[in-house]
């Protein structure tokens, strides 16, 4: 499963301007034998990789992340690096190719289309 988790919350300049209301994107992977690990964008060529447990995506929740579960397998040999940006990223995890999605806000209207919404995990 992959679970896709949105914010208004960064601290780069340009998604304050040109983004709505979702400024950041990050892909949460869920294995098979339930380790979840969050690939956080830093800066092109720099994702940091932190494992979460239900508890955080619910701290997380709390601080206005909001998440969309997507039933997908995990992606093989992914580790976000050469994306540009956030969304980029989190693209290539659920194996999306279309380039008109741009910002967050694009890609959260797409997977709401096509995941469910859940409190549990």
């Amino acid at each position: 499963m992959i679970i896709m988790g949105f914010t208004d919350r960064t601290s780069k300049m340009l998604p304050r301007i040109f983004c709505g209301q979702f400024r950041h994107c990050a892909p949460i992977v869920v294995y098979d034998n339930g380790q979840m690990i969050l690939y956080q964008f830093v800066q092109r060529g720099n994702v940091q990789k932190i494992n979460l447990r239900r508890r955080d995506i619910r701290i997380l929740s709390a601080h206005g992340w909001v998440f969309i579960y997507l039933q997908l397998p995990p992606p093989h040999n992914f580790n976000g690096r050469g994306a540009w940006t956030c969304v980029q990223m989190s693209k290539h995890a659920i194996g999306m190719r279309n380039r008109y999605i741009q910002t967050p806000d694009a890609l959260y209207k797409k997977c709401a289309d096509c995941a469910f919404f859940s409190d549990k995990l």
